[in-house]
């Protein structure tokens, strides 16, 4: 009976002492585990802070900037058939973009300031119901005029031809190295309405905004917030991106003013309306 009693007693010594290891190895995998975590954490924060204060120092003054953006929304339409009364049109919203960009070049124009390469990219429309947008290269020579082409669409990216000096081709992606022209898009959504049938007793039947009101097209269906963005190439290599969003102009809340009218104008001005950042 004593001898069974001491073997008893010393397995449970033996458990204790079992139990004790383990729980000692599974507190040190715990410390090792939270000694990497803390490490890996703080190496994380060291690196992201790292990131941003060199982000900072690269943007530490404005090189480029959009200061100004002029919109001229309107309608137009494809006719499939017509007399002097009935119209049957497939029906388009467009808007006219022109961009100002700003670079400081009335203090120097310089290798810092001056473009090497501009190109337009990551386009995107949000917000919309009705129709199919699409971004195109536009000449300003026909502002305020629809007119979309197959070979203009912006469907990847869009490279533009930098000018020092002559004379633009303003139906070509060209612009001048000092910035001194604008980038001008045009914003189409097509086919809002196909075969809309249109009864217009009137001598001419108006062409514009007005199409959209007798079509019975709901504004807040073909509200669209255009995106995409340009990048910046300078003469020291240095990149700048700047996001762009535009929100179409279709009616102005304070006139309260409509592109049912026959057309809607918008100016954005400003300094610093968009920024680009530099990344390299």
């Amino acid at each position: 009976m004593k001898n069974r009693n001491t073997v008893i007693v010393n397995g449970k010594r033996r458990s204790n002492i079992r139990g004790k290891v383990i729980a000692c190895i599974l507190l040190t995998i715990v410390l090792i585990v939270m000694i990497v975590y803390t490490f890996l954490t703080k190496f994380s924060n060291d690196e992201f802070a790292k990131e941003i204060n060199d982000l900072f120092k690269l943007n530490s003054k404005t090189v480029f900037s959009i200061d100004k953006i002029y919109m001229y929304s309107s309608a137009n339409a494809d006719s499939n058939a017509e007399d002097r009364a009935i119209w049957n049109l497939n029906i388009h919203q467009f808007t006219d973009i022109a961009i100002y960009i700003n670079n400081r070049s009335n203090e120097n124009l310089n290798y810092e300031n001056s473009i090497k390469k501009l190109y337009i990219d990551n386009v995107r429309f949000s917000g919309l119901t009705t129709g199919n947008p699409a971004l195109y290269l536009k000449n300003i020579n026909d502002f305020a005029k629809l007119t979309n082409t197959e070979e203009n669409k912006v469907s990847d990216r869009l490279d533009y031809k930098i000018l020092n000096d002559g004379d633009l081709d303003y139906s070509k992606a060209e612009m001048y190295a000092d910035c001194s022209s604008p980038i001008v898009l045009e914003y189409v959504n097509s086919n809002i309405k196909e075969n809309q049938i249109i009864s217009d007793i009137s001598s001419d039947l108006r062409f514009d905004g007005e199409l959209l009101r007798k079509s019975g097209v709901i504004l807040k269906d073909i509200s669209c917030i255009l995106g995409f963005d340009i990048t910046i190439i300078n003469n020291y290599n240095q990149k700048f991106i700047a996001n762009v969003y535009i929100d179409i102009p279709l009616e102005d809340t304070q006139t309260r003013d409509t592109i049912y009218n026959g057309k809607i104008v918008k100016e954005l001005k400003g300094e610093n309306i968009i920024k680009f950042f530099r990344i390299e």
